[in-house]
């Protein structure tokens, strides 16, 4: 998978401009995009360079978390700004109802403009992507009055 297929992808589901990927390069490993910042990717003994970009192992390209929280912000469709009690759900790992602007499939999920990662949206429902390690869970979450980390 190409620079010019990737930026194709994300300019389809997520209305990206190609220009969001000026610099950046991909190659595809295993059932995984990777991104990186140099013209090709170096003549060296490697396991990963890089940045996940994309798992390729469903019928549809997954975004990673950390993809979506450098260029999601390019995102002009399939994009929800959710409220302080959303995002605590979302960042807990929960499923929530929510209805929204958005196409079934893969979204990006923010919070007061800051990206929070992948989420999926079927049918009204919207499931958070998280990857377990990064979810934030607890009473202290449910509660707190002042928002989601601000």
């Amino acid at each position: 998978m190409d620079g010019g297929e990737v930026a194709e992808m994300m300019g389809s589901r997520f209305g990206m401009p190609p220009e969001a990927f000026e610099g950046v390069s991909f190659f595809l490993r295993g059932r995984n995009v990777w991104a990186f910042s140099l013209p090709q990717v170096p003549d060296l003994d490697f396991e990963a360079v890089g940045l996940r970009f994309l798992s390729v192992r469903g019928r549809v390209p997954k975004p990673t978390t950390y993809a979506l929280q450098l260029f999601g912000r390019f995102a002009t469709k399939n994009a929800v700004d959710l409220s302080d009690g959303e995002a605590r759900r979302f960042i807990a790992g929960k499923r929530q109802s929510l209805v929204a602007d958005l196409e079934d499939g893969y979204v990006v999920v923010s919070h007061r403009g800051d990206v929070l990662g992948c989420g999926l949206y079927s049918r009204g429902e919207l499931i958070s992507q998280l990857p377990k390690e990064r979810r934030i869970e607890g009473k202290e979450i449910e509660s707190s009055p002042e928002g989601c980390g601000r």
